[in-house]
């Protein structure tokens, strides 16, 4: 068969590079593009193809065209969001690129909004009967009455929209809640939920028909918003919650799904939208979110759930090397060299 061509977006980070790992993993060919406004990301100098595009922070339409003129060119049939801030600006003309390019978007986009608003994210939930923490807005007054007579300290809060622990504060007293409830942007306040080693992170995959093609659940340690401890166990109960969150959010392709087992059980309290730092890991467990995606929405096989296995990772950082010359080569928008990793460790 003919390589799938596949776009890359944000590959200077964690999430991004976790796709091309998982793309280089497939059991199909596949072209990978990947794209990003900084010269110096490190995915450019992994992949197929390389473009150096506008920054969407600071030029959003121009970003969107360039990705546009991109996905035209290289005759892209899919692409992965590896950065959480664009999501906003697919979603709003994700039919319009699609239209233009030809180019997948494997995500829904209402319920992709919805789950980047952690408020809507938690009534959602709480009405569809899935276990979460009790959430509130300091706007509420009544609400946040009843929060502070059934709760006592420390409360999480954290700003309503944000990824990978940004913003998040545990407040311990009444005088560090007044300060950070004014110091966060527009927060939300939660219950704190116990024990805090108990935490998962769940990869969810749902068809385009609604129903759930599987899950993998993974036992994480923390370390500045990034798994780098993880434990695939197959827990059947996280991923049913998972799942179940999943679905009541009327999402679509890969979803990731975070929780705490507490005394009541599991209770989700964040869910992301789209692929996540732990996809890599969740591919070597048997559980490839991209190489389903591609399947499910280019291809349109019908798939039997994925057969996953247990382990645990341990991850820690990695170099690769580049000469001067290969930096101001990529200033001009050309990635020929792919850099050098050593592998010493």
């Amino acid at each position: 068969m003919q390589p799938v061509t596949a776009i890359v977006t944000g590959v200077g980070a964690p999430v991004g590079v976790g796709i091309i790992k998982c793309l280089r993993a497939c059991n199909l060919p596949i072209k990978i593009v990947a794209v990003d406004s900084d010269p110096l990301a490190q995915g450019l100098y992994r992949v197929d193809l390389a473009h150096l595009l506008p920054s969407a922070r600071q030029d959003p339409d121009a970003y969107f065209e360039a990705l546009v003129q991109v996905s035209q060119a290289e005759n892209a049939q899919i692409l992965f969001s590896g950065w959480e801030g664009e999501l906003p600006l697919l979603c709003d003309r994700k039919t319009e690129f699609e239209a233009r390019t030809g180019t997948i978007l494997p995500f829904a986009p209402d319920a992709t909004l919805k789950a980047l608003d952690k408020w809507q994210t938690a009534s959602v939930l709480s009405l569809a009967g899935v276990p979460t923490p009790d959430t509130v807005l300091p706007i509420d007054i009544d609400q946040l009455i009843r929060f502070r007579q059934q709760h006592q300290y420390p409360y999480v809060i954290k700003p309503r929209r944000s990824s990978g622990g940004k913003g998040l504060v545990l407040v311990q007293n009444d005088e560090e809640f007044e300060f950070f409830t004014r110091y966060i942007p527009d927060p939300v306040i939660q219950e704190n939920l116990l024990p805090d080693d108990q935490e998962y992170t769940v990869g969810v995959f749902i068809q385009q028909d609604g129903t759930a093609l599987g899950a993998l659940s993974l036992k994480r340690s923390l370390s500045g918003g990034l798994s780098y401890r993880m434990e695939s166990n197959n827990n059947e109960e996280a991923c049913r919650v998972a799942i179940e969150a999943a679905i009541a959010m009327g999402s679509i392709g890969a979803v990731n799904v975070q929780m705490r087992l507490t005394k009541d059980g599991f209770k989700v309290f964040e869910i992301n939208p789209r692929l996540s730092s732990a996809t890599c890991v969740r591919a070597n467990f048997g559980f490839n979110e991209p190489e389903l995606s591609i399947r499910h929405f280019v291809l349109k096989e019908l798939l039997e759930p994925p057969t996953t296995k247990t382990g645990i990772c341990l991850r820690f950082w990695e170099e690769l090397y580049l000469s001067i010359k290969a930096k101001n080569n990529a200033q001009q928008g050309e990635f020929e060299h792919p850099g050098v990793i050593y592998h010493q460790f």
